[in-house]
This record gives structure tokens, C-alpha cells and sequence, in this order.
């Protein structure tokens, strides 16, 4: 009897082991999104072997008033911006311009809203403006305190109106939601 027990006992154990091993209980990989293989809080060391030297450097805030820290703006071209904490040594905003480069999903500037748009909006909930707490087209919460945002407008603004389907991408902006206010 003993023997059966131990045996019942060894078999319900590698059951819960085996069904604790099984798909069904996988957690699916969050998906990072990035711009040109860049992500929000890389470093410049990361920057710089993912991107290269070959970058243009200018002060954008010495005095730290927007980015709570002296920021610089690096330019890879005319394409692709990136606003680095001079203290952090990270980086703390994207901003695409060109077609140079792209989302981690493959999305360009140029693109089509009935084409990137989609994806986006069946993953990621709507980002709400800070004042009214509306809904922003184009503007996706990535990840807690991260947006994504598509630009339809090429008024120097980020800000869309209702956007139709044929409308194009101007620019795509990697933010941490804390500064956009």
C-alpha cells in the first residue's frame, strides 16, 4: 500500500510539473517598441553602437527647465533626432522625421494611417491629453508612462485632428508621458 501511495503521489507531482511547463501557461513577450532600435532610457553607449558616431550634437535645454536636466539634442541626419540627458546619460525623447528609419514594427514616416494605425489600436489604449483627459488619435500608451506617437500634421505639432485613412505619417515621436505637458 505504501508503494501505491508513493507512486500516486510521484505521478500527480509530475502533472502539476508538466502542466506548469505547458504553452497555455506562458506569459507572451511584451513587445518593445523602439524607433531605429532605440528605446527611451538606452544609454548614449548603446546609442552609439546601435547608430554610430556619426551624429551632430547641440544644447536644447543647458538649464534643464523642460527634461528636469541639461539636454542635448543629437541629430542622425535629418531623419532622426535624439534628446539626451546630459546627467542621466540616457536618452529621454525620439523623433523621426525621414524615411530613413522605423519603428520596431516597420513603420515609417510616409506611411499610411489605414496602415499603421490598425496594429496599434487593437494593442495599445489611447493616450488622454493631461487637461481634459480626451482621447489623442495617434498617440498610443506603449508601456506604463511611454507613448508612442504618430504625427499627421506637418504644422510643427504633434497634435491631430481626426485623422482619415489616406492621411500620411509627418513624424513619429518616441516620449515618456511625464513631459508632455
Amino acid at each position: 500500500m505504501p508503494k501505491r501511495v508513493a507512486v500516486l503521489a510521484l505521478m500527480v507531482l509530475l502533472t502539476v510539473l508538466a502542466a506548469g511547463c505547458g504553452e497555455h501557461n506562458q506569459q507572451p513577450a511584451e513587445e518593445e517598441i523602439t524607433i531605429a532600435g532605440i528605446n527611451l532610457g538606452d544609454s548614449t553607449a548603446d546609442v552609439r553602437q546601435i547608430l554610430g558616431e556619426d551624429y551632430i550634437s547641440e544644447p536644447l535645454h543647458p538649464d534643464g527647465s523642460w527634461f528636469g536636466e541639461p539636454t542635448s539634442l543629437w541629430f542622425y541626419g535629418d531623419d532622426l533626432e535624439l534628446v539626451i540627458g546630459e546627467d542621466s546619460d540616457t536618452v529621454l525623447q525620439i523623433n523621426l522625421y525621414g524615411q530613413g528609419y522605423a519603428t520596431s514594427r516597420g513603420d515609417k514616416v510616409g506611411d499610411r494611417a489605414d496602415k499603421v494605425l490598425p496594429g496599434y489600436e487593437e494593442k495599445y489604449a489611447l493616450a488622454k491629453d493631461h487637461f481634459e483627459g480626451d482621447e489623442l488619435p495617434g498617440w498610443f500608451v506603449v508601456k506604463e508612462g511611454e507613448w508612442l506617437v504618430f504625427s499627421f500634421q506637418d504644422a510643427n505639432t504633434m497634435v491631430n485632428q481626426p485623422i482619415a485613412g489616406d492621411d500620411q505619417v509627418q513624424s513619429i515621436h518616441l516620449v515618456y508621458e511625464k513631459f508632455m505637458h
